[in-house]
């Protein structure tokens, strides 16, 4: 699989609704589908699947890969406390493609080791997604990926005025949500 170059996360609790968003993402963009405390999160995920098919967009299922499964996702995206189970998610789910969180040097280390295809660092600047978590900054962050053999994108403040960037850094590419979100035009 050939990964996209930038990422729309979706966020109950601070971002629009996703099956509105998806249809106005730019051309080759992926998804990752949190939307961890919605009551119709399966439903949602179903038919974001089917935007996604229609759209040619790669969609990850944060979490559950028995729903990324479910829904023929591309994927599941991993949070980062749960990296450990990568090898018995991968044996299980032979067909999804594995993402993870991570927010250190150690984590991206086990994400790699343990068979992630690639992973998100975060946050690399202010986020209003974790209001007063300290950020990475550059110079960290660059120190973080430079031996790191999969990739690596970028999570946290970031959107298509760092491309250049994050390109020359080393990261794949970015992660957003507010980045996406407003591009879309209002209802």
């Amino acid at each position: 699989m050939s990964l996209p170059p930038f990422f729309y996360f979706t966020d109950d609790q601070r971002g629009g609704d996703p099956l509105y968003v998806a249809p106005h993402l730019p051309k080759g963009c992926g998804i990752i589908f949190r939307h961890y405390n919605s009551k119709k999160r399966a439903e949602l995920a179903f038919y974001l699947s089917k935007i996604c098919k229609k759209r040619d967009l790669s969609l990850f299922i944060a979490k559950t890969p028995e729903l990324a499964q479910e829904v023929n996702a591309a994927g599941c995206h991993l949070p980062d406390h749960r990296i450990s189970a990568l090898p018995v998610l991968k044996a299980q789910y032979p067909q999804l493609v594995f993402s993870a969180a991570c927010h250190s040097e150690r984590s991206l280390l086990k994400a790699q080791d343990l068979g992630a295809a690639f992973a998100f660092l975060s946050p690399l600047f202010a986020t209003r997604s974790h209001p007063g978590a300290s950020s990475l900054g550059v110079i960290k962050a660059q120190k973080i990926i430079k031996d790191i053999s999969f990739p690596v994108f970028a999570l946290g403040g970031v959107g298509f005025k760092h491309q250049n960037w994050l390109k020359s850094a080393g990261f794949a590419g970015f992660g957003a949500i507010s980045e996406f979100e407003k591009t879309v035009p209002a209802r």
